[in-house]
């Protein structure tokens, strides 16, 4: 009497020569943002693709490589604007936009450029792009360097906040128990948070509006007035 076997599931292969370093790179960035650059492996990406690990191999030498491939990609979304602005302060405006977007619609782009440094000059035509806009807006090196820093805590930890607490939110009930949890408070323990709780549960969902308020603020703040 045989013992039946277990039935693996087939895995769907790729169609014959369709594998190419975009369709790769496609399923990476994909990948990458579901699952975090610690999970992302070479045969999870071979599996995302419906081919052999090897075949992977056949284009990239490995997960480092595809990691470098990845963020050079996605750094090249940022779109700068049109230079030669008479206003410096909108076309710093925009770069600041646009790096926003990166982060937060592909959540791992900020470990990629933070975790190894990046072979290319997508970034660093970025920052060269803001420490030129700055100094054209008229701040001395100092403050220009301090500027561009200030500047891009703000855009990555906005970006950061933004894509943690939409994931927080996302989960079922999450809402309703945050709600929850800001009517419970005591209006006399905690008079502000209290009053104020329908417009923070209003501001929640606010998103790059928000994010927008707040770099309006600090370049009224950092640039000097214009004449």
């Amino acid at each position: 009497m045989s013992v039946s076997q277990p039935v693996r599931p087939l895995r769907r292969r790729a169609p014959r020569n369709s594998l190419n370093p975009d369709r790769i790179l496609d399923a990476a960035v994909s990948l990458l943002d579901r699952d975090g650059p610690e999970a992302f492996t070479m045969r999870a990406l071979a599996q995302q693709l419906g081919v052999g690990t090897m075949a992977v191999y056949s284009y990239f030498k490995g997960k480092d490589e595809i990691n470098d491939a990845v963020a050079r990609r996605l750094l090249d979304t940022i779109e700068l604007p049109p230079g030669g602005s008479p206003d410096p302060g909108c076309e710093l405006r925009e770069v600041c936009r646009g790096v926003y977007r990166l982060f937060t619609e592909h959540p791992s782009a900020l470990q990629l450029l933070t975790l190894r440094a990046v072979r290319g000059d997508d970034a660093i035509a970025v920052i060269d792009r803001m420490l030129g806009l700055l100094r054209r807006a008229g701040l001395p090196p100092d403050e220009a360097a301090r500027a561009h820093i200030a500047l891009m805590q703000y855009t990555i930890g906005s970006a950061l906040w933004c894509t943690r607490r939409e994931r927080a939110l996302c989960e079922e009930g999450a809402r309703d128990r945050l709600r929850a949890r800001l009517d419970s408070l005591s209006a006399e323990r905690y008079p502000s948070l209290a009053a104020l709780a329908p417009e923070l549960m209003c501001a929640q969902g606010e998103g790059s509006a928000l994010y927008e308020v707040g770099l309006d603020a600090m370049l009224r703040g950092l640039l000097p007035p214009r004449r």
